[in-house]
């Protein structure tokens, strides 16, 4: 039953009308679903353009008003033609403004689909939140349940309130997904993917050794796709050899013999021998923005010794040598770092040339 109403409401909204059809037709269509629902106009169940007064002087029209067999408004609903932009602030916010001169728990924005909006007791004036989004197409289990919730019965609020508790449950989760994703996404997480392979392996073998070892391998995180999945399945943790990037990198590469980590601490010897370095630079070298900027270095590459080598976790991240009479040296260095630290180290020693 509910299968055939819907698809008798998908007819009469997509099948029935011109490309261009004028929101006034339209909105005559959606009436005629409505009542299709079991909502009587004649009985003023279904209210149409209801001038109600708000304030001194103002006055609103909502396109349609649903109310129950005790003439409360249960759903307002407003119509834009097929062709609109349902994502248009203006619409979302209109609607807002009815759901809550109305007090209603739930609005409807009707255009090429019935988006479907709640309104939670701490929002901000006019701010209401998606519960649903069910596009108009005739095999779909959402409209389905938009049929199951909408459709004239005794107990309109309790169906109306358990399809918003559903709609701010998938709410919550959705946010749930994008707070994970952006921690996934945050640079300082493949660190932390680091510290526990680290942490893992120097529970086996000599943490001096594994700390080498890793120094030539990357850690990266992948999307298998845009759906949200279980965390272990929507996301490879994935651990190589530079030799195995795009990039071709070549993790055996080497300057004077000098792997990165040891070339990065021989020219930091020299320019700071050599003063190449001004206050500037060694300010901005202790920098976490300009350390990433530049180097693409996950933490500051200076740190002054009264802050000791350890991070938060107390893992060693600086070379035990101390460097300009005050500061420590990150320790952070792989094959991916080459190529920025020889741009940067270029422009240092230039200074000073004829």
């Amino acid at each position: 039953m509910d299968k055939d109403l819907w698809e008798e409401i998908c007819f009469i909204l997509t099948e029935t009308i011109p490309s261009n059809v004028s929101e006034q037709i339209y909105e005559n269509k959606v009436i005629r679903v409505f009542e299709k629902l079991g909502w009587s106009h004649y009985k003023k169940e279904l209210t149409v353009r209801e001038s109600i007064q708000f304030g001194a002087a103002n006055r609103m029209c909502p396109d349609i008003i649903i109310r129950n067999s005790n003439a409360e408004p249960v759903c307002v609903i407003e119509i834009k033609k097929p062709t609109a932009d349902l994502n248009f602030s203006g619409h979302r916010s209109q609607l807002a403004s009815y759901m809550r001169m109305l007090r209603t728990p739930v609005g409807i924005l009707v255009g090429d689909k019935f988006k479907v909006y709640t309104e939670m007791p701490e929002s901000l004036v006019n701010e209401i939140y998606l519960v649903e989004e069910v596009p108009l197409r005739k095999s779909s289990e959402k409209g389905e349940d938009f049929v199951r919730t909408f459709k004239k019965s005794e107990n309109i609020r309790e169906s109306v309130n358990s399809y918003i508790q559903k709609g701010l449950n998938k709410l919550e989760k959705e946010q749930k997904k994008k707070a994970i994703e952006t921690r996934i996404n945050d640079p300082d997480f493949k660190d932390e993917i680091s510290d526990w392979v680290r942490e893992k392996l120097s529970e086996f073998y000599d943490p001096g050794v594994v700390a080498k070892i890793l120094d030539d391998y990357e850690f990266e995180i992948n999307s298998k796709g845009s759906s949200f999945q279980d965390f272990e399945s929507s996301y490879s943790s994935v651990i190589h050899t530079s030799r195995n990037r795009a990039d071709n990198l070549d993790s055996k590469r080497t300057k004077d013999g000098l792997k990165i980590g040891e070339y990065v601490q021989k020219n930091f010897r020299e320019v700071f021998a050599e003063n190449k370095l001004n206050s500037n630079d060694i300010q901005a070298l202790q920098s976490p923005d300009y350390s990433k900027r530049v180097f693409n270095a996950g933490y500051p590459v200076l740190r002054n010794i009264t802050q000791g080598r350890a991070d938060h976790k107390g893992y060693n991240r600086y070379y035990k040598d101390v460097y300009g009479g005050k500061y420590y040296l990150s320790a952070q260095w792989n094959v991916s770092h080459w190529d920025a630290f020889e741009a940067w180290l270029k422009e240092i020693k230039r200074r000073g040339l004829p």
